[in-house]
């Protein structure tokens, strides 16, 4: 073999170390990528449960919910927050569901539900929630509110 040969050899061996080592990496971030969306979504769902379960364990947040859905303003500037906090990682979980999952119309049936609730939860939207969604999102909602 000439010195040519020996170049040309070496740069398709390289050139196919590259390739697989970039495919390797792809895989790899792939992986990642899904045990991220994972993590939140476990994230997301147990920060929901925890506000649900303090519904029925805690008669304070329980009168909060209620009232902020019913939007008569009897909530004090606090009690305001924590319904919008509640608001917040609701429509987050809403919204990751939607981004992460197949399951659309299990999403789409879960906004038309908490729309139902009352006023708040509209005043709740059209206030903050519709200010803090990419617009693809927002369609979403809206569309599902009115199904």
């Amino acid at each position: 073999m000439d010195f040519e040969q020996i170049t040309i050899t070496t740069q398709i061996i390289t050139g196919l170390s590259t390739m697989l080592l970039a495919i390797f990496l792809l895989r790899q971030l792939r992986l990642q990528h899904k045990d991220s969306v994972t993590n939140l979504r476990l994230t997301i769902g147990t920060q929901v449960d925890d506000m649900f379960r303090s519904m029925y364990t805690d008669r304070d947040f329980a009168n909060v919910f209620l009232l902020g859905c019913e939007n008569t303003g009897k909530l004090d500037k606090i009690d305001q927050h924590r319904f919008n906090i509640f608001m917040l990682q609701y429509f987050a979980q809403f919204k990751d569901h939607w981004e992460n999952g197949n399951d659309h119309k299990n999403v789409e049936r879960r906004v038309n539900q908490i729309f139902g609730l009352g006023p708040g939860v509209q005043r709740f939207w059209d206030e903050i929630g519709i200010n803090l969604h990419e617009r693809i999102f927002i369609e979403f909602v809206e569309n599902a509110k009115l199904s």
